[in-house]
C-alpha cells in the first residue's frame, strides 16, 4: 500500500499527524526489512549446506572403493534427502501462499486483517498466475456471515451528529439549562 503525504492531508490529517503516520510506518517497514534480511541469510546458509551435502553424496557414489552395503546406505540417504527436499519445497509453497493471503487481507476493509486469517481455509484458496490469492468469494461470504469483522460501507446516508462535538466551556458560556430557559420564559 503506497501512500503519500498529499493523500493523508486529503483525509483530513494535519502535516504533523502525517509525519507521525510516516514515522510509525517507517518503524514497521524497518522491522519487516530486518526479518527479511535474517530470513535471507538463513536461506543462503541452508542453500550452501545443501550444495555441500549434494556434492559429498555424489563423491561417495562415484567412489569405486565404496562397498555394496555403503552404496545401499547412500541410496537410502539419497531417497530420504529427496523426500526432505520435496517436503521443504511444499512447506515453502505453503508459507508463500499464507503470506500472499495475509498481504491480500490487508487490502480489505477489515477491522483486523490478522484476525480474519482464522476464518480462511488456506488449502481452499487458489493462487492466480501472478501469485495473488483468489479471495473474493471467501471475503464476500465472510462479509455476509460476519459483517462485524469489516468496516461499515458508506451507503451515502447522512451520519447525524446528535451530541455537539467537544467539551462544554469551562466558564458556563454556551451551556444554557433548558429547564431554566423555560422558567425564564414564564417570567416575562
Amino acid at each position: 500500500m503506497a501512500f503519500t503525504t498529499e493523500e493523508l492531508l486529503n483525509l483530513g490529517l494535519t502535516e504533523e499527524q502525517a509525519k507521525d503516520v510516516f514515522a510509525l510506518h517507517g518503524k514497521d517497514i524497518n522491522a519487516i526489512k530486518s526479518e527479511l534480511e535474517t530470513s535471507n541469510q538463513e536461506r543462503d546458509s541452508l542453500k550452501n549446506q545443501l550444495q555441500n551435502t549434494e556434492a559429498q553424496l555424489e563423491t561417495l557414489k562415484a567412489d569405486a572403493n565404496t562397498s555394496a552395503e555403503q552404496k545401499e546406505a547412500l541410496e537410502k540417504l539419497q531417497a530420504d534427502y529427496d523426500k526432505l527436499k520435496a517436503d521443504a519445497a511444499a512447506e515453502l509453497a505453503q508459507t508463500q501462499k499464507v503470506n500472499a493471503i495475509n498481504l491480500a487481507l490487508k487490502d480489505t476493509k477489515a477491522h483486523n486483517p490478522e484476525a480474519l486469517m482464522k476464518f480462511i481455509d488456506v488449502d481452499a484458496i487458489e493462487l492466480d498466475e501472478n501469485g495473488k490469492p483468489q479471495l473474493d468469494d471467501t471475503i464476500n461470504a465472510l462479509k455476509e456471515s460476519d459483517p462485524y469483522l469489516f468496516e461499515a460501507e458508506d451507503d451515502g446516508a447522512p451520519n447525524p451528529n446528535i451530541v455537539p462535538q467537544g467539551n462544554p466551556a469551562g466558564n458556563g458560556a454556551g451551556n444554557a439549562d433548558p429547564f431554566q430557559a423555560i422558567i425564564d420564559g414564564y417570567g416575562k
